[in-house]
């Protein structure tokens, strides 16, 4: 029997992390996963050049790694003492010891930025750098005022688009809804060109055409999953916005947002299209990044 994949989240220490931790526990809870948490200390022998230093000094970093871990399981253990809990210490440096995990995760969770984040940053590097590059789904734990805990309830919000990453994304939050009990609201934005633009006529055809070839896309990638979820409430809302702004403005009270790394218009080298750099940068809730 295969062992269950682990929820993977970093932490720091910071206040941005222990949101994320307690996020991370409470998602490995809902789903019967074990959790990891890692943390991955900043030494000069992450960029190569820890060779004459003394193992005092290595012994030091670990120790601090020690107490930030067991810090944060015990947060961990405030959401359920029941979890299945592993921890993990790294000398290197934080995002490639993410992205290598992420190749045994289920998913990884980080806070929106850490203790060498800038106030004024949306993102900070870490969590940009895994959002872009995880071999897994990433989520990045927002909450409405960046200080109190992230929201855990309301609906969680997907976006359609009708591309293969939409497709994914839409199957994870189905997942994610079902097992939260909560709503499931499916955004469709068909068009983004300004109807100013358009003739009357052309405006009138357009709206006629476009929105039923929308409501088409959405109903589609939805196709099969009231079947297979008869329980769970989807929410259809196809609207004529940008794909960033309609999501952004049915995520105001979710508990979750989640995006494809890049949609219908995404090129394949790039690893975050624009839609979901501004979803993961405005939010004011966790964002979960799912990638092909």
């Amino acid at each position: 029997m295969t062992a269950a994949k682990p929820v993977i989240v970093g932490t720091d220490g910071s206040d941005h992390a222990r949101l994320a931790v307690r996020w991370a526990a409470h998602h490995a809870h809902l789903n019967d996963s074990p959790l990891l948490i890692v943390t991955a200390v900043s030494a000069p022998v992450a960029y190569g050049m820890g060779g004459n230093l003394p193992q005092e000094f290595f012994t030091a970093l670990e120790d601090d790694g020690a107490r930030i871990l067991r810090e944060a399981t015990a947060q961990a253990r405030d959401v359920s003492s029941a979890l299945e809990i592993e921890t993990v210490v790294k000398l290197e440096a934080t995002g490639p010891a993410l992205l290598a995990l992420s190749e045994r995760g289920r998913m990884i969770v980080v806070g929106t930025r850490g203790l060498s984040g800038l106030a004024s940053a949306f993102m900070g590097s870490i969590s940009s750098l895994v959002a872009r590059h995880s071999a897994c789904p990433v989520v990045v734990v927002r909450s409405p005022d960046e200080k109190s805990p992230p929201p855990m309830s309301g609906p969680v919000v997907v976006g359609v688009d009708g591309s293969e990453n939409s497709a994914k994304a839409v199957a994870v939050a189905v997942r994610e809804a079902s097992v939260r009990g909560a709503t499931l609201v499916a955004v469709h934005a068909w068009s983004d060109v300004p109807l100013s633009t358009m003739d009357p006529i052309a405006q009138v055809r357009g709206l006629f055409d476009e929105a039923a070839v929308a409501d088409a896309v959405l109903s589609e990638q939805l196709a099969g999953y009231n079947d297979d979820y008869p329980d769970l409430n989807i929410e259809h809302v196809v609207v004529l916005d940008r794909p960033d702004t309609a999501i952004l403005d049915h995520a105001e009270g979710a508990q979750l947002v989640v995006v494809g790394s890049r949609g219908r218009g995404g090129f394949a080298g790039l690893m975050l299209g624009s839609t979901s750099i501004k979803v993961l940068r405005s939010a004011r809730c966790p964002v979960m990044v799912v990638h092909s």
